[in-house]
């Protein structure tokens, strides 16, 4: 247990007559009783909590070190959600987590300069003073690849953390999605086609990675897990949709039954409106890993950007009832479930974000909610971006979003902070792109045609042709 203790720790908090770093983690003890006992609790307080991230450079980011995300319908990989994707191949498979690439990413981060593989989002936010996606990474205990432990400069190291993308099966077709994440999405391709005009392009339903290599590449990755699935504190499965990701689930819940791991915090990223038959099933299942100590705990990640009309524009397929009463299932759920709202800003989205931030009160009456709010990428599709528009757009929308948050005793703290961030930096946006934003209504307008919707009638207010 001492050997996960944080040396901070121990520093501030070490009694005058304790023993010193060097001899507590070599395992002395003090000649009083009574100062082991303050020893012992202060074990047992601060060792859960585990080690932080000591790579202290201005740039340093503990996702280049511990996460990685595998994508398999794009063959390819990152070190998150926001970084460049790298191409993954049966060949370097089994090295993805250390690719040339992304040790070059950490040995820059070393040196305290920017790596200009997706870092950006980070940069701009913290150029406006906000809490980036880097910053929340960073305090973030417990999560430290074993190999800094022995050396802080390592840049070959074991992954903590890994997203997985198996396939795009999926029940929606939200706006900012694509054909290798929705299966919807890639139907309504093929039946459509390729569409070409103003700029905006939308293609023809083709994954860049045919089935047989994705195939093959699955079973990489079962081979992979079954073998390094103890190392991991994180397992993040997203989609499509990972409640219908049924040969996933089955291979992982047969690796945890054979092989527990208590360390473990699993994870579900959901629309959580899949069919009733799938979420009894694989929550019920879930719940007995985490009661039966073969994993630490489940993370129920709900995706939802706003609420509304407008949340069922943007996230098309969506039942507000249904994922209304998940969630307050979820929030009425002891502590093997741990949930949070995961929310993608885009121009459609703002406005009725004050409203979801309203509906998180009712849940976090019942238990703590994280809340997690991002930019939509700016690639491929940068007319998705709020930073199109002009700041004055969303009105008091923002201000809004604080006073509901306000109101929420059971909320975590850094979601404020989060949101502050974007919008200090939307606030510096004072002339709209009026590019971007006529591509935006060419994309609109198509998705209108091939949906039967009107983007006009809610959502007037991005209608400027200035």
């Amino acid at each position: 247990m001492r050997d996960r203790v944080n040396k901070e720790d121990y520093e501030v908090m070490r009694g005058g007559s304790w023993p010193s770093w060097e001899e507590f983690l070599s395992g002395k003890d003090s000649e009083s009783a009574e100062i082991n006992e303050e020893i012992k609790q202060f074990i047992n307080t601060y060792a859960p909590l585990g080690k932080v991230f000591p790579i202290v450079t201005e740039t340093s980011c503990l996702s280049k070190w511990n996460s990685s995300s595998l994508y398999l319908p794009l063959g390819q990989t990152s070190s998150c959600c926001l970084a460049d994707n790298l191409d993954l191949t049966l060949d370097n498979f089994d090295n993805f987590h250390n690719l040339p690439r992304k040790i070059e990413d950490r040995e820059l981060m070393l040196q305290g300069k920017w790596p200009t593989s997706g870092c950006e989002h980070c940069i701009h936010v913290e150029a406006e003073d906000g809490f980036s996606e880097r910053l929340d990474s960073n305090q973030t205990r417990g999560l430290t690849p074993v190999e800094l432990e022995l050396d802080p400069t390592a840049t070959s190291v074991t992954p903590t953390n890994l997203d997985i993308f198996v396939n795009n099966t999926c029940n929606f077709s939200c706006l900012y999605c694509s054909e290798t994440l929705s299966s919807q999405i890639q139907n309504e391709n093929k039946k459509f086609g390729t569409f070409n005009q103003n700029g905006v392009v939308i293609n023809s339903g083709d994954i860049p990675i045919n089935d047989s290599v994705q195939d093959q590449m699955f079973i990489k990755l079962i081979r992979w897990l079954d073998n390094n699935i103890s190392k991991l504190k994180r397992l993040h499965l997203l989609g499509g949709e990972p409640f219908l990701q049924h040969d996933l689930l089955s291979e992982i819940f047969s690796i945890l039954d054979k092989n527990p791991c208590p360390q473990l915090e699993l994870a579900m990223f959901s629309n959580m409106n899949v069919p009733e038959k799938y979420w009894r099933k694989y929550t019920s299942k879930v719940k007995e890993l985490a009661l039966t100590g073969k994993i630490k705990r489940f993370d129920l990640f709900g995706s939802i950007d706003c609420w509304g009309h407008e949340a069922s524009y943007v996230r098309r397929g969506l039942d507000l009832d249904i994922l209304d009463s998940r969630l307050m299932w979820a929030s009425q759920q002891e502590d093997w479930l741990h949930l949070h709202i995961s929310a993608t800003m885009v121009p459609m989205s703002i406005k009725t974000l004050p409203d979801l931030i309203a509906k998180i009160a009712t849940y976090s009456k019942n238990k703590e909610i994280s809340a997690r709010f991002m930019f939509v990428s700016n690639e491929p599709r940068p007319y998705l971006h709020p930073e199109i528009f002009k700041y004055s757009t969303w009105g008091d929308s923002f201000n809004r979003c604080y006073q509901e948050m306000d109101k929420i005793d059971n909320i975590d703290p850094t979601a404020k902070e989060r949101l502050q961030g974007l919008d200090r930096y939307l606030q510096s946006i004072v002339k709209n792109d009026q590019d971007q934003i006529k591509k935006l209504h060419t994309y609109l307008d198509e998705l209108d045609r091939r949906r039967g919707t009107n983007w006009r009638e809610l959502f007037p207010y991005l209608d400027v042709h200035e």
